[in-house]
């Protein structure tokens, strides 16, 4: 359907299922990353593999389905400053998670992660002039108590090192969503994808050799692994991602980011026999709520 031809309320109903659907499929990275760790790969050669599948399914995607007509020369002179943009908030956010699940749990590191919301929302008001409105408060709210609820009782002692990496990571990433905004609008969302892939490959292909822990999928089921996480669960997501912020503020889109953790936990009660609390349950219900509460949010998407 011809973008230009649809209203107002039609591109944020748009909008709101790409992005809606990119966290949805982001929720598959807890599962494919799991079965990875027990193929014996590393946080760094994991996420090296899951950037260079992204790569080249973006390159192809790039190669096939190119338009006749070229983006335009000033978009192309600021590929560089996107690719560096990309790479060190995207692979931040990535990195400083997982360092920060070693010391303080996954759970704890999921709640604070996923309140990166928080920090969109605070960009916005900072360099955009945006003021909060009670729907998009009331979402903050909701959201930020579902996940804490999410969590359940972890394993981990709260330590310093991992509430600096979870902040960090929620920062870097809550970056990484804000500032794509613009770039989203004048570049084409696969071009942007393939370049915040292979920024991400680089970095993560220098870690994996700095530690030693380079190396190649040796079973067919590894592979399947990889394949899946680096195009279903990272390039198809991102590119969404990119594709919905072209019709709703970030901050919208934020938090329907946090769709991915509710996915996460029902993958893993499905596929990784996990179980889930009373409260757990109450947490996913609230998370739900405060996603579908910013729908009322009306707010023009130029913030």
């Amino acid at each position: 359907m011809n973008t230009a031809l649809m209203s107002p309320s039609q591109l944020q109903l748009r909008g709101t299922l790409l992005v809606a659907l990119s966290g949805m499929l982001y929720g598959l990275i807890g599962y494919l990353g799991t079965e990875l760790f027990h193929e014996h790969f590393s946080v760094a050669n994991m996420l090296f593999w899951r950037f260079l599948i992204a790569t080249f399914w973006m390159l192809g995607s790039i190669t096939l389905l190119r338009k006749k007509n070229s983006e335009s020369t000033q978009a192309y002179s600021s590929l560089v400053k996107v690719i560096l943009f990309g790479a060190v908030t995207y692979s931040g956010g990535s990195a400083f998670y997982f360092m920060a699940s070693t010391h303080i749990g996954t759970g704890v590191g999921m709640v604070i992660f996923f309140s990166f919301p928080v920090f969109v929302t605070l960009f916005a008001w900072l360099f955009s002039g945006w003021r909060i409105n009670k729907h998009t408060f009331a979402s903050l709210v909701a959201v930020v108590t579902g996940l804490l609820l999410l969590k359940g009782q972890g394993q981990y002692q709260l330590d310093i090192f991992g509430l600096f990496f979870a902040i960090l990571a929620a920062f870097c990433y809550a970056s990484y969503v804000y500032g794509s905004q613009h770039s989203a609008k004048t570049i084409d969302s696969r071009l942007l994808t393939f370049l915040i892939c292979f920024a991400n490959t680089v970095i993560f292909l220098i870690l994996s050799c700095y530690t030693h822990s380079l190396s190649v999928p040796v079973t067919p089921v590894a592979w399947c692994y990889v394949l899946a996480l680096g195009i279903i669960a990272t390039a198809v997501p991102i590119q969404l991602l990119l594709d919905g912020l072209k019709y709703i503020s970030p901050v919208k889109a934020s938090i329907l980011s946090v769709l991915e953790p509710v996915v996460t936990v029902i993958i893993g009660l499905a596929l990784l026999h996990e179980k889930m609390s009373y409260t757990q349950s109450i947490g996913v219900i609230i998370v739900l709520l405060g996603a579908i509460l910013i729908q009322f949010e009306r707010i023009a998407d130029h913030t």
